[in-house]
């Protein structure tokens, strides 16, 4: 796991279970103009520390360094650095959002296409100044690129694919893997999904979709007067087999898949996901796993400040769970990573995993009043000592599509 919080797994766990935060004023750009200057960024991580070549970094941006970073963690902690596992078995299933060219990119051939008055002269581009533009900066605007040079970098050669760009997609990556697993099309998967790279042309696409949160530097999941999301980076990638075959080569058990669901359902009034589309992403899960309501300890909503959205999530968890809500804990994690967007339900999945592990579900942070109508059970104030067997992720992205998946605690039989 990479985000703002750390750049690895225990960095990043530590901070979170302590209460820290990562939303902070934009540091990678002058914000000064745009509607919303805050954000939970990961600084620092860069093509010379992860020993990428000045060649392949032409095409790579921090995107592709917190998907390598991650991928190769995830790697090596599944012991596959030092297994025997066929490449051709090994496959790589991950989701990323939308990704945006940096100016410097192209301005040197800009310029060269101006005439006198300072227009655009496209014969002079034509004739010339293109060439200026890297060769292969085409390749750099394509989010599957990145999944590739991962791929070459670790020696992964079996199934693949890219799921975009929202944040139901990291979970429908983690779906695949599950079943191309369970189908014996491969015989490890990574799988999980990394975050867009924040810019300039990101928070404007979450400001046009309503969801940013441009009064203050804050995210509050489900609370009072909540305005909207703040934007993330970061990447969770976690590593899918089967246990027969994890016990075979001595790999390191963590935590079980045993449910998941997706449905659709978008909201005449707001960008959100309708309460009746979040039900039954949650209802089928809990039927594919062939659990009941009560047997869940924890969910880990989605509720990224977005008013109508959590409004909609909490709606839904009170009817799904309406005879156990006193049982139920909910997290989110987006009050101190950010919305991640494409990598936020993987950095959750990564976040659960550690909670069945450790027993500690980490507080909201700085989480204020709720809602008048919202009846959650949030861990608040202070880190829970806790023992959840069964945890709940939820998804959604404000174009109405939903995704969850259930993980049960690993005990060593």
């Amino acid at each position: 796991m990479v985000n703002a919080l750390g750049r690895s797994l225990p960095a990043s766990w530590d901070k979170l279970a302590s209460g820290k935060c990562g939303i902070r004023s934009i540091e990678s750009f002058n914000a000064k103009g745009l509607n919303c200057t805050a954000a939970a960024e990961v600084n620092d991580l860069n093509a010379e520390e992860l020993n990428v070549h000045p060649r392949d970094s032409r095409i790579m941006d921090k995107h592709a360094y917190m998907l390598l970073k991650a991928s190769r963690e995830s790697f090596s902690h599944a012991g596959l650095d030092k297994a025997s596992v066929d490449p051709n078995n090994i496959g790589y299933f991950a989701s990323m959002g939308m990704v945006d060219y940096n100016l410097e990119d192209l301005l040197p051939s800009v310029l060269k296409s101006l005439d006198d008055k300072g227009n655009l002269d496209y014969d002079k581009f034509y004739s010339g100044a293109y060439q200026e533009i890297h060769p292969l900066w085409p390749l750099s605007m394509l989010n599957n690129i990145n999944f590739c040079q991962v791929a070459i970098d670790l020696g992964i050669r079996g199934e693949n694919t890219t799921f975009a760009p929202h944040s139901d997609s990291a979970i429908h990556s983690i779906i695949e893997a599950y079943n191309a697993v369970l189908e014996k099309q491969a015989e490890v998967i990574l799988a999980g999904g990394v975050s867009e790279k924040v810019s300039p042309s990101s928070l404007a696409r979450a400001s046009m979709a309503g969801i940013l949160n441009s009064n203050d530097i804050s995210c509050r999941p489900f609370g009072k007067n909540s305005t909207g999301t703040m934007l993330g980076e970061g990447c969770g990638i976690i590593t899918i087999e089967l246990l027969s075959h994890a016990i075979a080569r001595q790999a390191p058990c963590l935590a079980r898949i045993s449910g998941y669901g997706s449905s659709f359902g978008s909201s005449d009034i707001s960008n959100s996901a309708t309460s009746a589309a979040i039900s039954l992403s949650m209802e089928t899960a809990l039927e594919k796993a062939e659990l009941k309501p009560g047997d869940i300890d924890l969910i880990i909503a989605h509720g990224d400040g977005a008013p109508e959205g959590d409004a909609n999530e909490a709606e839904a968890i009170h009817n799904t769970f309406a005879g156990c809500l006193n049982t139920l804990h909910v997290y989110s994690s987006k009050a101190a990573l950010g919305h991640l967007l494409s990598g936020a339900s993987a950095v959750d999945v990564v976040i659960g995993t550690n909670i069945l592990i450790n027993g500690i579900i980490p507080a909201i942070f700085d989480s204020g009043p709720l809602e008048d109508n919202i009846a959650l059970n949030l861990v608040r104030g202070d880190p829970l000592k806790a023992d959840p067997a069964r945890i709940m992720i939820n998804s959604r992205s404000y174009e109405g599509q939903c995704a969850s998946l259930i993980i049960e605690k690993w005990i060593d039989e």
